[in-house]
């Protein structure tokens, strides 16, 4: 194999751009189909039950679609790479999907909620054919633990970069891109926003495909054992597999719903102005990025085990803490969010691709076997099933407390501090299922 360079690291780090399309996914979408009350220039379009009906049809498709895509990355011949080969086919789909999200049939509930599902199955089709292969080209190009590690962290920088700008650039453009003949339409904002972003992110996308050369690096890999999709399934029986497997989804589970809930947060119970969104993701998100480093270090020192509970403990006590904000005592919200950004350093971005990159090359070293695509394809199917979990916990929820008995109902801050429980109780299974975990 040759030798990962600090280019091919760079390269390697902007195909995580499909990262800005999840941010405007699980920050947008459920705010565009469903605003909260405060939000004057948006009206609901579905009733929470048809938006969670929606959200359960495509992710059932998706659940199917992640273990399929990385068992035929596993066994791809291709002259662009076994992976590189179905980012190329999923890339532009991806982008053009996104972007049909927010231009939804509205001459019915029937006709939006038959819209919102066909074109939720085809992305995450689309997103499945991105994500899963890109995330199995860790073990694939790294050598050692060290180089996975790195990879891991080059990857957890990019995508907070990525997710920073999808966090940050909505709050400064869509005001500015929503302004319509002297009046605010938050609508047309929305739209502009994240078709600028899309763009962004798809040639994030594209060039890593072409730039890292996928094959070259690979070439020498030392030839394993083809499964059968059967096979491949039987060895998701391992224990140390299981627990793994658990405490991400409940981890994400409850992370999604944290970030999903931001602009609800800042909205419904802070009672600020939709810009000073930008203010809470640089706090969040620029806390783990300045972690990431020391988590790199660590790393290499102590077991992933040992770090990633420290992480698990500091997020729990920054979510317990929003609970207790209100309008008036909000600047608190800010210290909370700090600590908050502080565990997901290693919780949300280094350790999961590391710890499952150390469990497929460990598979490929003892059993001769080559399931990089197939773990991360079924690590994909998990997170696909946390943003289910997410959308309907927040559809359901975020409403309680609205009395209003016309039409179709918005968020308050009632429902926003439920969700956050909901979230905390789901961070605690997951440190309990990753407590259980052998150190590596």
């Amino acid at each position: 194999m040759s030798k990962m360079t600090k280019s091919k690291y760079i390269i390697y780090g902007l195909g995580v751009s499909y990262f800005m399309i999840d941010q405007i996914y699980n920050q947008w979408l459920s705010y565009y189909y469903l605003p909260p009350e405060t939000e004057k220039n948006l009206v609901p379009l579905l009733k929470p039950q048809y938006l969670v009906l929606a959200f359960v049809f495509a992710r059932i498709i998706d659940a199917v679609s992640d273990p399929v895509v990385g068992f035929l990355s596993d066994n791809s011949k291709s002259r662009f790479g076994k992976r590189s080969i179905f980012m190329l086919i999923g890339g532009l789909p991806l982008g053009i999907l996104t972007v049909m999200y927010f231009y939804p049939v509205k001459s019915s509930q029937m006709a939006t909620l038959i819209y919102l599902s066909i074109v939720g199955g085809l992305y995450f089709t689309a997103y499945t054919l991105v994500a899963a292969p890109y995330n199995a080209l860790i073990p694939d190009l790294a050598t050692n633990k060290e180089e996975r590690l790195n990879l891991s962290t080059m990857q957890s920088t990019f995508r907070l970069i990525f997710t920073g700008v999808a966090m940050v650039l909505p709050g400064i453009l869509i005001s500015k891109l929503g302004m319509v003949n002297g009046v605010m339409n938050t609508e047309v904002g929305i739209r502009k926003t994240v078709i600028l972003i899309t763009i962004l992110s798809v040639l994030g996308i594209y060039a890593c495909i072409f730039f890292l050369k996928e094959k070259q690096l690979t070439q020498n890999r030392p030839k394993t054992e083809s499964l059968g999709f059967m096979k491949s399934v039987s060895h998701l029986k391992d224990k140390e597999i299981i627990l793994y497997f658990l405490g991400y989804f409940f981890f994400f589970c409850g992370f999604n719903i944290l970030r999903g809930d931001l602009t609800y947060y800042l909205s419904a119970v802070m009672q600020k102005d939709i810009k000073f969104l930008t203010v809470i993701s640089v706090i969040l998100f620029g806390m783990a990025g300045l972690f990431f480093p020391i988590t790199n270090k660590f790393g290499k020192k102590y077991s992933y085990k040992k770090i990633l509970i420290v992480d698990m403990l500091l997020l729990i006590a920054g979510t317990f803490g929003l609970l207790f904000i209100n309008k008036n005592n909000s600047i608190l919200a800010y210290v909370f969010f700090v600590i908050c950004g502080t565990g997901l350093s290693g919780a949300a971005f280094i350790f999961p691709q590391a710890m499952l990159s150390e469990i497929s090359a460990k598979l490929s070293e003892t059993k001769n076997v080559s399931l990089e695509g197939f773990m991360f394809g079924i690590q994909g199917m998990f997170l696909k099933l946390a943003f289910l979990v997410q959308q309907v916990v927040q559809s359901t929820l975020l409403v309680i407390g609205n009395q209003s008995t016309e039409g179709v109902k918005g968020a308050t801050e009632l429902g926003v501090k439920v969700t956050l429980v909901v979230a905390l109780l789901l961070f605690a299974v997951s440190l309990f299922f990753y407590n259980l975990k052998k150190e590596d």
